[in-house]
């Protein structure tokens, strides 16, 4: 694996749904990443609907996991540290950390309610760490995709969070091989017109553009803007009313 293959450019967007825009309520999805010496660490989180301080326990979550899942990395953890119990740990001291702020606030713990889909992706290893829906996509240099599917409960509509008190038995890994072109994380409000039937596979006509567009964008700045855009377009509106976000990392 070259330098020059091991770079990544990687672009995020989360928009309020139009359940939310109509009651003035604030997007309750947040997304965050890094990359350290070529190894990309990115998440997206989705603050549970019922959970009346979801949007800051979403944000609290995606930036801190990375912050520290960067600082482990630069302190020379392998990715197969992370995978091994670094991951697990870090979201244990995130959790606790969340479980003060909520204390603080004379809140609970599940007052901030997220759920979590990431990745850990180096040269030669990588996985997706999972709690809850959203959905990871590894689009593989053969042209397959590996990917990490939505986990719900017994219920319509019921998923896992990091709040949970079973989190740790919810969380999943799974290990990606190292031939990427590139990794998609989504919340469940993008995968309606993201993926295909029954989440089999990215829904090409619309990722392919996107991708396309991304790949020859100018500036990440410029990306981010134009996927905002394209996911607060008002004909999504029609497709699902949920909050949206959708983070795309591509191999140079």
């Amino acid at each position: 694996m070259t330098a020059v293959q091991n770079t990544w450019r990687v672009f995020g967007a989360s928009v309020t749904g139009k359940a939310h825009l109509d009651k003035a309520i604030p997007c309750q999805d947040a997304h965050a990443h890094a990359v350290v010496s070529g190894v990309l660490v990115a998440i997206v989180c989705d603050g549970a609907g019922s959970a009346r301080l979801s949007e800051q326990g979403a944000q609290f979550v995606a930036a801190q996991t990375v912050q520290a899942l960067a600082a482990r990395l630069e302190q020379g953890a392998t990715v197969q540290d992370l995978h091994d119990g670094a991951l697990a740990g870090t979201l244990a001291q995130i959790r606790a950390a969340l479980d003060d702020i909520a204390r603080a606030a004379n809140a609970t713990l599940d007052d901030y309610a997220s759920t979590v889909v990431g990745v850990v992706m180096g040269a030669d290893t990588g996985f997706f760490f999972h709690l809850g829906d959203g959905l990871g996509v590894a689009q593989l240099l053969d042209g397959g995709e590996l990917i990490s599917l939505p986990a719900n409960g017994e219920y319509a509509n019921e998923t896992y969070f990091i709040s949970g008190e079973r989190w740790r038995e919810q969380l999943r890994l799974l290990p990606i091989p190292p031939s990427v072109r590139g990794v998609v994380l989504m919340s469940d409000g993008c995968m309606p017109f993201a993926m295909s039937k029954n989440n089999a596979a990215l829904y090409a006509p619309f990722m392919d553009a996107v991708q396309g567009y991304l790949r020859t964008v100018e500036s990440v700045e410029l990306g981010n803007a134009a996927l905002a855009s394209t996911l607060a377009d008002p004909r999504t509106h029609q497709i699902t009313g949920d909050d949206k976000t959708l983070l795309l990392a591509l191999r140079a």
